[in-house]
Parts: C-alpha cells; structure tokens; sequence
C-alpha cells in the first residue's frame, strides 16, 4: 500500500470531484453504461468526459489499494503484487529495448508509477500524456519525491490528438489505457505518427478472445461489467487491435 495515497485519502483528496458532488458524478457515469440505459456510441462520442469522471472517482481509491501503477500483472507463486507489478513493467522496458538517453512516451500514463520505474530501470527520459488534471497533479508530485522531476513529465492532452511533431520519441507503450480510446486505428495512427521510423510501439490492452459469443447473453454480461468497471467505451477483439495496429502502419 503507498504511504502516500493513505495519507492522501486522510487529507481529503479524492479527485477533482467535491466530495458533495459525488453521487451526482456517479450517477452521470453510470448512466453512459448499457446496465444503467446507455449505448456504446454515446460512450464513444462523450469518450473524454466519461473516462474523466472515471478517474476523478477512482484515483486515490486505485492508489491507496493498489500502489501508483493502476494496471494487472501475473505473480509467480511467492511473489508480491508490488514486485509482479514491477517485473511486469521491467519486462516491457526490456522488450522495447530501451536504452540510457531515450526519450520515450508513456500513453495514458495514469499518476505516472510505469513511468517512474521504467525511467530508472532504463536510464530514459520518459513523457506521461493523460487527460485528467488530478491525475497530472498527483503525478507531477510524486515525480518530484521519487528525484525524477528532471528527466520525467506529463503533457495533459488527449490521446487521439497529441501536442507533439512526427517521429518525436525513441519508444512507445501503453498499459491498460489505449482501451479507453473511442476509435483503435485512429489512436493507433496518432502513436505511429510521433514514434520515431523503424522504433517500436509496445502494449497491454484489454481485449475480447475469439471465445467471445455476442449472443450469448452471460458474455454480453461480463464484458459491460468490465466496462462500466474500468471506464471503457467498447472492449475491442484481439483481431481487431492487431487488424487496426496494422492498419495504423505498424509491422510485427
């Protein structure tokens, strides 16, 4: 459990949301979801307020219980969550094949924990981009604590649209946050436009397996649990991430 995301919550902090204006936030979210009357366009046309409130709901929940990295990873039989959250993370430093001096991008980077551990596992200046404030703030602070404010930063934008020129980064990656975007080939397009040519795009992505029946009725259940559960417009097959990986213009 992070000591800071503790004392965060003894303080207070809970998101950009008033404390008074929580059920009235949770209401308009739930409501963006099929169990509670909404449909997937809505959620994909409004995918950047529901996703915000999202996160304002849940941040310093996520931080208290989970640590600063807000993502899955497999444990090996006598091995802490902390320290499969961290291999999880080294493992995809080490396939992106980072190296000192790289500048690297961070795609929904959360309150920036990947960030953090990848930038001093591999000596490399790494950018969060997110769309949540709380979570920028929340990041930029706990940068500063762990000494990395100097070569890591966040960028608050929007995935589909990012502030920065063609071929600006040394690598790419994203954890459990690409599934928030409304659209695959276009998010997928905007990363292969800022990576520099011939570098590697690397990803953990929530996905449906070729298993899924659309019209079996207890499938059509779990996946809007999930999706209500982590703030998600749709969740993609696998087919279609690689199909639209591919059609962005990345080779295996």
């Amino acid at each position: 459990m992070s000591k800071s995301g503790a004392f965060d919550l003894a303080s207070g902090l809970g998101g950009k949301i008033d404390k008074d204006d929580v059920l009235s936030a949770v209401d308009r979210y739930e409501k963006y979801h099929s169990d509670f009357g909404g449909v997937e366009e809505d959620r994909k046309a409004n995918y950047t307020d529901m996703v915000n409130k999202y996160y304002d709901l849940v941040t310093s929940f996520y931080e208290y219980g989970w640590g600063e990295s807000f993502h899955f990873a497999p444990r090996w039989k006598g091995e802490s969550l902390r320290e499969s959250i961290k291999r999880h993370e080294h493992f995809l430093a080490l396939q992106l094949g980072l190296k000192p001096g790289h500048k690297v991008l961070d795609v929904g980077c959360g309150i920036g924990g990947p960030l953090r551990e990848i930038a001093r596992f591999s000596s490399t200046s790494v950018m969060g981009v997110n769309n949540n404030e709380y979570q920028i703030t929340r990041g930029k602070a706990l940068n500063r604590v762990a000494g990395v404010d100097k070569t890591c930063d966040f960028t608050k934008a929007d995935f589909m649209k990012m502030p920065f020129s063609e071929n600006s980064f040394d690598a790419v990656y994203a954890i459990e946050a690409t599934c928030h975007a409304p659209d695959a080939v276009g998010c997928y397009k905007e990363i292969y436009r800022v990576l520099k040519p011939g570098q590697s795009f690397a990803a953990y992505e929530w996905c449906m397996t070729d298993a899924f029946d659309p019209n079996n009725q207890e499938h059509q259940k779990i996946k809007a649990e999930i999706e209500i559960g982590d703030g998600l417009p749709d969740i993609r097959s696998t087919r279609q991430c690689l199909a639209a990986l591919k059609e962005a213009g990345f080779e295996k």
